[in-house]
């Protein structure tokens, strides 16, 4: 079996679950080896319980590591008394997959060895993001995998020890994130432009409401859809997002939070999909699903986007500029065959290189390196 472990402060949920509960659940659908191992879950992504592990107590353990440093000799053993629900089911051949949690796999490490099964270390982000730099020098993993060759660069500089590296992006479910059917003309009188993701600043939705400011003045007549809120599940609110809606130019909508299929829906009926990110993106998931949706991206130049650029599909501006942004955007905008054309490239790309398909066959490729025999 695989096992899949989430952070300890993740659910196992469509509705309040991060990223790595997506992709892990996306991953489950095709490999019905794979079970996750959580604090807490729901029936959101629809799999058995059998294929759920919980251990409530992981929960508590966030709180904890949050508030105060734990040595080691008190930390290791604390998981291991945790984690003993799973480390009762290990069997030879069977994989411990943790994602970005090397404390979870410094301290699995030795049971893991000695129950004859594996461990892969999956990083979602940066090291310094995710650990103590000392923390891994305490254990190795049979393969560490990085979600891009930005974070894997970055982690190599941080721990240049690491061995049995490898890259895999993420993916998208292309039975939800696919253009609009054959034979249809998207009509929109004024043409929008989507953005999906967190209300955080360094998402940067602040620059392209600024970006759209420029184009009201310069009289573009473009609509922009802001859809998602400060947290996974839309129940808080912050200063920053209350800011972004007292200072909207009114050619920006706001939409609030929205589930995965309203998400595909918002992407097909949009002409452009930005992401104005000013910070380092570990991946990017966006960009991806709207190229799957067969819609031209604009996004900065950060992190690990411009991997996902490289067979086009995304037209790339500076972070921070919302000036080149406004001109990206104008371009596209009146421009109906570029934005045509940009977003064909995206589609083919996605369809060559992000579906949770190809995706579960580069995990595949991992294990048969491993020589594991996963039951």
């Amino acid at each position: 079996m695989i096992y899949s472990v989430l952070p300890e402060r993740e659910p196992f949920s469509a509705y309040s679950g991060g990223a790595i509960s997506r992709d892990v659940a996306n991953l489950m659908r095709i490999d019905p080896r794979r079970i996750v191992v959580c604090h807490s879950a729901d029936d959101t992504w629809g799999f058995s319980p059998d294929r759920i592990l919980v251990i409530p107590e992981l929960y508590r353990y966030g709180g904890i590591k949050g508030r105060k440093f734990l040595p080691w000799l008190i930390h290791g053993p604390l998981l291991r008394y945790m984690f003993r629900p799973l480390i009762s089911r290990l069997g030879a051949g069977d994989v411990v997959w943790c994602h970005s949690q090397p404390y979870f796999a410094a301290a699995l490490r030795r049971p893991i060895i000695l129950k004859r099964a594996k461990l892969i270390c999956h990083y979602h982000n940066t090291l310094s993001c995710v650990g103590r730099r000392s923390i891994y020098r305490r254990f190795s993993a049979d393969a560490v995998i990085f979600v891009s060759d930005f974070v894997r660069k970055d982690a190599l500089s941080l721990v240049p020890t690491l061995s049995n590296t490898t890259v895999i992006y993420n993916g998208a479910d292309d039975t939800l994130f696919h253009p609009v059917s054959a034979g249809y003309v998207r009509v929109n009188p004024i043409p929008k432009i989507l953005y999906v993701g967190r209300l955080n600043p360094v998402k940067g939705v602040h620059v392209l409401l600024e970006a759209m400011r420029l184009l009201q003045e310069r009289k573009v007549n473009v609509l922009c859809k802001v859809v998602g809120a400060p947290f996974f599940g839309g129940s808080k609110v912050t200063d920053y997002a209350e800011r972004l809606l007292k200072s909207r130019p009114s050619n920006v909508e706001f939409q609030g939070f929205r589930i995965q299929t309203e998400i595909a829906e918002e992407y097909r009926a949009a002409d452009i999909y930005c992401c104005p990110s000013i910070w380092q993106e570990p991946f990017g998931n966006v960009n991806i699903e709207a190229m799957g949706c067969g819609i031209p991206v604009v996004a900065t130049r950060v992190g690990g986007i411009p991997e996902i650029a490289a067979e086009g599909g995304i037209v790339l501006v500076e972070p921070n500029s919302a000036v080149e942004m406004a001109d990206a955007l104008q371009k596209l905008v009146e421009d109906g065959k570029l934005r045509a054309d940009i977003g064909m490239k995206g589609l083919r790309s996605f369809q060559r290189n992000f579906t949770w398909t190809v995706i579960n066959g580069q995990c595949q490729e991992v294990l048969n390196r491993m020589k594991t025999d996963v039951g």
